[in-house]
């Protein structure tokens, strides 16, 4: 096979050649370079204007307008969930060549310039979407991306986690054979996120407390193994050690000072696995919702814990609801956060909802 330089020419790319045309796009080409169909690349007189530092724009042209399919990039962990995006990226591309998507993929967490390596990938305008494929950490990594930089193309979330709460909170699935639709029917939201000190985002929720830390401190091969379930066995049995702390919330509408166990600051209806664990949440209201439980009796606890499970969160005076654009949280003592499913800072924050904040695809 062979890639076409004459610009008249309006024949596909091959999918196996996307890695020689990354290789040409990132490596400067010397003045006698030319292509293996014998189509010169360095000289004037070719049409092109692929000589010095015309090479990569002159190239990107090419190779992605002359292709008349959608162009997305994969931004996917390699790590997330039960590792298995490596059995399914075939299938992934397949499903969504056959739709008219073209996917170019981008390893996350590869080197320590992802950050750097994503924002010259989107400064060159060629990609009209991007898909994160991922847990909420990896989510929450893109999102900041997003956002602290103005990319304004469409994203798309795909669960590949082990919870997924935000994800699922858009109404995405799991089954790869309906994501290309999602993508080619546009439908799109402005949906909110909440910013944490002025410095981090997220759009599923944070939290500080009883079980906050579960998370981060479960093994990754238990829960490659048993998925959520291994969240709930780590926070089974932390149960008898669990300590309170004075909590104090300040919003726009009122102050509130009290012993908890745990907060949650919610954006999305989804916590830790739970599917529509705050069935009021709204992400496009911009408003935040915060839940508190208040201190309970050791022998409360147990049953305080079966009501988080089964999502009962009403007619309990344990359990304080608020809503709030703004809000201050602070504590008598070192709490440690949870943000997206991964360890944050430390109490106190300024918790603020912007709203809009991100522009994604969402499923019927």
């Amino acid at each position: 096979g062979q890639i076409l330089c004459n610009s008249g020419n309006k024949s596909l790319i091959p999918l196996k050649f996307l890695s020689f045309a990354h290789y040409l796009l990132t490596e400067p080409l010397n003045s006698n370079s030319h292509l293996i169909s014998g189509a010169a690349l360095a000289e004037p007189e070719s049409g092109l204007g692929v000589y010095n530092n015309d090479v990569k724009t002159a190239w990107e042209s090419y190779i992605y307008e002359e292709i008349a399919m959608l162009k997305g990039l994969f931004i996917y962990n390699p790590k997330s969930g039960n590792h298995s995006i490596k059995n399914n990226l075939d299938n992934i591309f397949e499903k969504c060549q056959e739709a008219g998507i073209l996917l170019l993929p981008f390893r996350l967490f590869q080197n320590g310039n992802c950050t750097r390596s994503l924002l010259d990938i989107f400064n060159s305008d060629v990609f009209n979407f991007a898909i994160v494929y991922g847990g909420d950490g990896s989510m929450n990594y893109v999102a900041n991306v997003f956002i602290k930089n103005g990319i304004n193309i469409p994203l798309g979330i795909f669960p590949g986690g082990t919870c997924n709460d935000f994800s699922r909170s858009i109404g995405m699935t799991n089954n790869i054979d309906d994501w290309p639709e999602i993508i080619m029917s546009g439908k799109i939201k402005y949906v909110d996120a909440g910013l944490i000190n002025n410095h981090q985002y997220f759009l599923g929720n944070m939290c500080g407390g009883m079980f906050a830390n579960v998370s981060f401190h479960t093994g990754n091969e238990l829960k490659k193994n048993i998925g959520v379930a291994a969240y709930y066995l780590k926070a089974f049995d932390k149960l008898p050690k669990v300590e309170s702390f004075s909590l104090f919330v300040e919003t726009e509408n009122c102050k509130i000072y009290e012993d908890v166990i745990l907060f949650l600051v919610i954006n999305g209806r989804n916590v830790a696995g739970l599917a529509d664990f705050f069935k009021k949440a709204d992400i496009e209201d911009g408003l935040l919702d915060i839940v508190l439980f208040k201190i309970a009796k050791p022998m409360e606890l147990f049953n305080l814990f079966i009501k988080i499970l089964s999502r009962e969160l009403t007619g309990d005076d344990r359990i304080i609801h608020i809503q709030a654009k703004d809000l201050k949280i602070q504590s008598d003592k070192q709490v440690q956060i949870n943000v997206d499913g991964e360890s944050g800072t430390l109490l106190p924050l300024h918790v603020k909802c912007v709203h809009p904040g991100l522009k994604l695809f969402v499923n019927n």
